[in-house]
């Protein structure tokens, strides 16, 4: 009986530390670079800027990652210490994306969320002005050299802000360096989606609610509503050409620029906060996801204390074969303008319906 009691209890044990082997990174990587801070900030950062983080990746080499030198993505977890002791560290967590996994040189794009604890307080902390929330968007784009190999090396840049919800959001921007060692060979998962059929249109009307800060430290949040319709002249299986007509609803409209309080005189007609704009760029596909970069204008009503001009950054996620959920963030000379997230609703051909593709194995 005690043999048997034995027994069990070993078998249970070698099952659990199965199942926890199943839950370990199989990367792990530091960074180390240095914060850019703006104007009176620069006298916070005192050290170098370095984390580490564990990340939890898959590769696919067949589908639409044929078209990029194979894929490597998932998720990541980590900490980071942004190079002021005054804002200590900054938790992260996100999803990555890394290009050109069968070749020398590709690219890396990861996106999250990231946590500072220490954070702008008129009364306590009135040079903190990196960031007005506790939570924040993040951003990490960089070149990543030899993919297919126990241990590679990445150059790129980090940004953290929260797209102008709660001012002030100066961003924190760290160039870095990055050294990712693999644990063991990466997971390989099919890609299904094969690519687009080139010369093709791909159109889109999306919903989108958001908001930002009109004042400069702390002020009103206003929400901001937005209606668009864009298309899409898909070039190659993994580039297209986009142009999009938008119209915004922008609360701060109705801003008094002397107390930042909403104003029952300013912008008081629906019309007067409403702003058409026009907008065209470049758009990369990634079978279910897709990123725009479109640059554009407002053509009447432009944002208070903003240009007409603007640049505007579009993250896709296609949850349904004709429905994607998307985030969206535009912005000008580095200042956010405001921060949504809707649902757009497509027709076309998709990717997985492309018939000129050719399939790849694995």
């Amino acid at each position: 009986m005690r043999r048997a009691l034995f027994f069990v209890l070993g078998a249970l044990g070698v099952l659990q530390a199965e199942a926890q082997m199943q839950w370990w990174p199989n990367e792990v990587s530091g960074t180390s670079g240095v914060w850019l801070a703006e104007g009176d900030m620069r006298d916070a950062v005192d050290g170098t800027a370095f984390g580490a983080y564990a990340g939890w990746m898959t590769r696919a080499t067949n589908g639409w990652a044929a078209f990029f030198g194979g894929i490597e993505h998932g998720g990541f977890v980590g900490m980071h210490r942004i190079g002021a002791s005054s804002y200590g560290w900054q938790p992260q967590l996100g999803w990555t994306l890394r290009t050109g996994q069968t070749r020398l040189i590709g690219w890396s794009f990861s996106t999250g969320l990231a946590y500072n604890a220490k954070i702008y307080d008129p009364e306590t902390a009135p040079d903190l002005e990196a960031v007005g929330t506790h939570l924040n968007g993040l951003v990490r784009l960089g070149i990543t050299v030899a993919n297919d190999s126990p241990l590679s090396l990445g150059v790129g840049i980090l940004h953290t802000s929260n797209g102008a919800l709660r001012r002030p959001n100066k961003g924190i921007n760290t160039p870095h360096a990055q050294l990712v060692m693999r644990l063991g060979e990466t997971p390989r998962r099919r890609v299904y989606m094969d690519g687009a059929n080139p010369r093709t249109l791909r159109s889109a009307v999306g919903l989108a609610l958001g908001g930002r800060d009109h004042g400069g430290y702390g002020g009103h949040i206003y929400g901001v509503q937005e209606i668009f319709a864009q298309s899409s002249f898909v070039w190659s299986p993994r580039y297209a050409l986009t142009a999009q007509a938008s119209v915004v609803h922008h609360g701060a409209r109705r801003a008094d620029p002397a107390t930042d309080a909403p104003s029952d005189t300013l912008a008081a007609f629906v019309l007067d906060r409403l702003q058409p704009g026009l907008c065209a760029g470049w758009s990369w596909m990634f079978g279910r996801a897709r990123l725009d970069l479109l640059k554009g204008g407002v053509l009447a009503n432009p944002t208070p204390g903003f240009l007409q001009g603007f640049n505007k950054a579009q993250l896709f996620l296609s949850v349904h074969p004709n429905l994607d959920a998307f985030v969206s963030l535009r912005f000008t000379d580095w200042r956010a303008d405001y921060v949504s997230a809707g649902m757009a609703l497509r027709w076309g051909k998709s990717e997985r319906e492309c018939d000129t593709c050719p399939k790849w194995d694995l």
